[in-house]
């Protein structure tokens, strides 16, 4: 998407900021749309930010470097329980949805792993499907180095920004332990994709992909697939919605045996 015009509830959607984007003016223009549709509006970054027009904070403002220096001991697991909290409040308030936007250099001063941010936007994608709330994370490019940028850019069905600047594949909860795979899975996305994989199966017995968005996988692709399904001993990764050329390949690579615990669905 170009703007955040036409996000709606039950959305998350990544935005890589640049040093051209205009952070403030975006802020603005977001948490004034919460107000016409009537969401309830969380703003999660600096306190000094300007995040309406005559510079009074719309909404909640938290500030998790003012939380952190106070002993709350803000990360981003506090960022998803209370966007929890705040997501059941605006339910039970009449509004429409709770409506984020959280600068996540914020909540990671210090930067970030592969690992911690596949675990933290695949809880946060899952939250946002359930409660249908509506959460921009916004990862400043200064911040955060281009393979990160790229992790997290792959764990959102939602990416603000040109097409070009999209991530080669794109990962996001599809319902309760269902995954859908969209885009193209190559040697260049194995790691990435090896990594929310990980993050999946140390969490559930059975997870199942949904792959009727992916374009492609090669065999860098399916060597991390097996791999992670290998990883952790009575976990099983099923396969739904595969076309032909996926079956074929899988079954010439050797995979298609019993030893390994993926199965391709009818």
């Amino acid at each position: 998407m170009a703007t955040l015009d036409p996000v709606e509830a039950g959305d998350h959607v990544c935005w890589p900021v640049g040093p051209g984007d205009d952070f403030t003016a975006t802020a603005r223009a977001f948490a004034a749309d919460g107000a016409l549709f009537g969401d309830k509006v969380l703003l999660i970054g600096a306190s000094e930010s300007r995040w309406s027009l005559d510079g009074t904070p719309q909404g909640v403002v938290v500030d998790p470097g003012a939380e952190r220096t106070g002993g709350a001991g803000w990360d981003a697991a506090a960022l998803l329980d209370f966007v929890c909290r705040e997501a059941d409040a605006a339910t039970r308030q009449g509004f429409r949805a709770l409506r984020v936007l959280a600068r996540m250099d914020r909540v990671w001063p210090g930067g970030a792993s592969p690992q911690e941010i596949a675990r933290h936007e695949l809880e946060l994608d899952a939250l946002v499907l359930a409660r249908g709330a509506v959460v921009v994370c916004a990862y400043h490019r200064a911040g955060f180095r281009p393979a990160l940028l790229e992790q997290a850019a792959g764990v959102h069905p939602h990416h603000l920004g040109t097409r070009a600047e999209m991530p080669g594949f794109r990962m996001y909860s599809a319902g309760t332990d269902c995954w859908s795979v969209s885009g193209v899975v190559d040697s260049d996305g194995a790691d990435s994709f090896r990594t929310v994989l990980d993050e999946l199966v140390a969490r559930s017995a059975t997870v199942r992909l949904r792959c009727d968005g992916l374009e492609l996988m090669d065999s860098a692709g399916m060597r991390a697939l097996v791999a992670a399904a290998c990883k952790v001993p009575g976990r099983r990764i099923v396969i739904e919605k595969a076309d032909e050329t996926f079956r074929r390949c899988w079954s010439l690579l050797g995979y298609d045996v019993p030893q390994i615990p993926v199965e391709l669905a009818p």
